[in-house]
């Protein structure tokens, strides 16, 4: 299973990669005004290698596409550095290098890898460009331009060295953030059904008031038979059928979840006991519907269901036990029913 919003995250690298393919298509063209050959050369390639980086990421292989990114920013460094002295272009492969940092760290979260601390890192890349770079150096391009425009071009860098800290800084907040609420919810989805596993059914008892919810228990009946005759796959198969028609039957503010291999439970808020009779008739809809075998080519099956309003009760354990009571009155009686549990 891919990361839960790798669409989301493949749209941040695919921008990313055009914007650093723009940027060294003018650098290739700056450098050609400015007859400083090698950096041409350099910005040339590290253009084809990121139209490259991009078809790699098109076809979803995004740990590939990262790793050209940085090998091809740390290159555009390294020979800058040794064949033109520190002066020679360092500002914009630093900047660039910084962006892939950001990308890089989201990357090793959302997929468990190592991954190096991006703040701290590009906090130390902005230092030494501002300080050191800034103050000391001028590249071969710079030092081509009229006296007077020097300053404002370096003054433009600065500013954009600096806003890409800004969004650097924001944009790794917000992917922790959505890295960490979809790794959350993996932990709590059953990868059968896409319900709420057992997990998530727990973390929703802490979250929801207990006297304005209903739980409904549903239990699948004589579904060993099912495996037993016709195999686990075709088991898999019902136990996705059912899961489709609790969620097209109930309110989208309703909570479904497969809490066994067959046991199923929907968490209704705000429904009181004036709406114990169109629980059941929600119930018998679903029996209809998965009694019906013409569409599917699935074997009929039936659920029972115990009902329990958390009005009267204590806590959330004495609710399960009451709907697990009447449950198991529905499944004495021979299966496909709804009874609501009442203590009078």
């Amino acid at each position: 299973m891919g990361l839960p919003d790798q669409k989301w995250a493949k749209s941040l690298f695919d921008r990313s990669s055009k914007g650093l393919i723009l940027l060294h298509l003018f650098l290739t063209l700056y450098y050609a005004i400015h007859s400083v050959v090698l950096m041409l050369a350099v910005n040339a390639v590290c253009a084809l290698s990121f139209v490259f980086a991009l078809r790699l990421l098109r076809r979803d292989r995004i740990r590939a596409h990262i790793l050209t990114l940085y090998l091809t920013e740390l290159i555009h460094l390294a020979v800058s550095a040794v064949c033109l002295g520190w002066s020679a272009g360092f500002q914009l492969p630093l900047i660039g290098l910084t962006a892939m940092i950001f990308l890089g760290e989201y990357l090793g979260r959302s997929m468990k890898l190592p991954y190096i601390r991006a703040l701290p890192t590009a906090a130390v890349n902005f230092a030494v460009y501002v300080l050191v770079f800034q103050r000391f150096f001028h590249s071969p391009g710079l030092l081509g331009l009229p006296q007077n425009m020097v300053f404002p071009v370096e003054t433009v860098l600065s500013l954009l060295a600096f806003a890409l800290l800004v969004w650097g800084m924001l944009s790794v907040v917000q992917l922790t953030s959505v890295s960490e609420h979809s790794l959350a919810n993996k932990a709590e989805t059953d990868e059968l059904t896409g319900l709420y596993n057992r997990a998530g059914y727990d973390r929703l008892l802490e979250e929801l008031d207990l006297k304005t919810t209903t739980l409904l228990l549903v239990d699948t009946d004589k579904f060993k038979g099912i495996n037993d005759r016709f195999g686990h796959d075709m088991g898999d198969r019902v136990l996705q059928k059912i899961s489709r028609s609790l969620l097209g039957n109930f309110r989208q503010n309703d909570y479904v979840c497969r809490i066994g291999g067959d046991e199923f439970a929907v968490l209704m808020v705000n429904v009181g006991t004036l709406g114990n009779e169109k629980i059941c008739e929600k119930i018998r809809y679903i029996n209809r519907e998965l009694a019906a075998t013409a569409a599917d080519d699935l074997p009929a099956v039936s659920v029972s269901v115990g009902v329990a309003h958390g009005a009267s009760a204590e806590n959330w354990t004495e609710l399960f036990k009451r709907a697990d009571s009447v449950l198991y009155r529905v499944k004495q009686d021979g299966g496909r029913g709804c009874r609501v549990y009442s203590a009078s």
